[in-house]
C-alpha cells in the first residue's frame, strides 16, 4: 500500500473523541498524549481543536507509522513530539519526554489498517506472507516463532483465551502435527481443516489470527498496564478515551473505568457506607459509544469499534 493510500483512511469516531477530550473553555498548555499514533488522524484532529500552546505526545510501536504520522503532523512544529515504545510502558515514556502528568489521553487498541494492508506483515490470511504479525517488526518473536516454541496445551489456551475459539483444542492439535506452519497460508490451510463450526460471515481463520496476533503482542497485558497507571498519569480535570475493537479488550477497559467512577466498595449487604470511599473519576458517556451506519458504510473495519471516556476528579 502506498503512504498516499495510508493516509485517505478515516480514523474511527475521530469527531467522538475530539468531542469527549477537548474541553469547551482548554486551560493554557493542555499535555496530550496519543499512544497508540498509528498514521496520526487522531492526533491531527486534537491538535487542530486545541490552543496553540497545547502539545502532543505520539507513541507507537511500529516505526514506519511513526515516520508516516510524523510528515503528516510536521505543520505543528513543535508543539508535537514522537518516541517509538508500547504504551504499556507509558510511565517510562513520559519520563523520557519530561512530563509528569498529562491532561488528555487517545488510544486506538488493535492492529492498524496499515498494518492489515501490507501483507507481508503476517496479519491476515487473504495472500501468502511469512507468519509475522509482530506491531513493532523491529525486535521480539514472530507468530511462527511462537507456534514453533509452543506446545499444543499453550496454543489451545491462547486460542480459546484470545480469541473465543470453540474449536481451540482441534485446532492447536492440527498445528502441532507435523512441521510448525511458517506462512499465513499454511496456518490458514490447518485452521480449514479442523474447525467443525463454520459461521457463514467471517473466514473459518477469524478468530485463530486474532488469537495468535494478541498473544505475539502482548495486547492484553499492555492494556492492562495503561490501565494501571492511569492514576498516576491523569492530571487533575484530565480525561482519557479508549476504542476498543472486541470484546476482551473492551471488557477490561469498562471495568476499570467503572471502578474509578465507583465511591462506596462495601459489600452490598451493608445497608449505609461504612467505607468512606470517594470517586476518583467520573464517565463522559453511559456505555460506549458506537460508530453510526454512515461511518460504518464509509470504513468497515469501524464496525467493531467501542468507544469509552473518562474525567479524572
Amino acid at each position: 500500500m502506498t503512504q498516499t493510500a495510508s493516509f485517505s483512511h478515516e480514523p474511527v469516531l475521530r469527531d467522538e473523541i475530539v468531542r469527549l477530550l477537548v474541553p469547551e473553555t482548554p486551560r493554557p498548555g493542555l499535555r496530550a498524549v496519543d499512544l497508540t499514533l498509528g498514521l496520526g488522524g487522531h492526533a491531527e484532529a486534537l491538535l487542530d481543536a486545541l490552543p496553540a500552546d497545547a502539545t502532543l505526545l505520539g507513541v507507537d510501536r511500529d516505526e514506519r507509522a511513526l515516520a508516516i504520522a510524523g510528515r503528516r503532523l510536521a505543520r505543528f512544529g513543535e508543539r508535537v513530539r514522537l518516541l517509538h515504545g508500547r504504551f504499556g510502558s507509558i510511565g517510562d515514556l513520559l519520563a523520557e519526554a519530561g512530563l509528569d502528568r498529562v491532561d488528555l489521553v487517545v488510544a486506538d487498541l488493535g492492529v492498524s489498517s496499515m498494518q492489515l494492508d501490507d501483507a507481508s506483515r503476517g496479519f491476515g490470511f487473504r495472500a501468502s506472507a511469512d507468519l509475522d504479525m509482530r506491531m513493532d517488526a523491529s525486535r521480539g518473536e514472530t507468530a511462527a516463532d511462537l507456534l514453533a516454541g509452543a506446545d499444543e496445551a499453550e496454543i489451545a489456551d491462547w486460542l480459546h483465551e484470545y480469541g473465543e475459539e470453540r474449536d481451540a483444542r482441534r485446532i492447536a492439535r492440527a498445528i502441532v502435527r507435523g512441521e510448525r506452519p511458517r506462512t499465513t497460508d499454511e496456518l490458514r490451510a490447518r485452521v480449514a481443516g479442523a474447525v467443525r463450526h463454520r459461521p457463514a460471515h467471517r473466514d473459518p481463520a477469524t478468530l485463530t489470527f486474532q488469537a495468535l496476533r494478541i498473544a505475539v503482542n502482548r495486547e492484553l497485558d499492555e492494556l492492562d498496564a495503561l490501565l494501571a497507571a492511569l492514576p498516576a498519569m491523569l492530571d487533575r480535570g484530565g480525561r482519557v478515551a479508549i476504542l476498543a475493537y472486541h470484546s476482551l479488550e473492551d471488557r477490561r477497559v469498562k471495568h476499570a473505568f467503572r471502578a474509578f467512577a465507583t465511591a462506596c466498595t462495601c459489600p452490598p449487604e451493608l445497608p449505609v457506607c461504612r467505607c468512606g470511599g470517594v470517586a476518583r473519576a467520573k464517565l463522559l458517556v453511559r456505555g460506549a459509544i458506537k460508530p453510526s451506519d454512515e461511518e460504518i458504510a464509509r470504513n468497515p473495519r469501524a464496525r467493531s469499534a467501542r468507544l469509552r471516556a473518562l474525567e479524572w476528579l
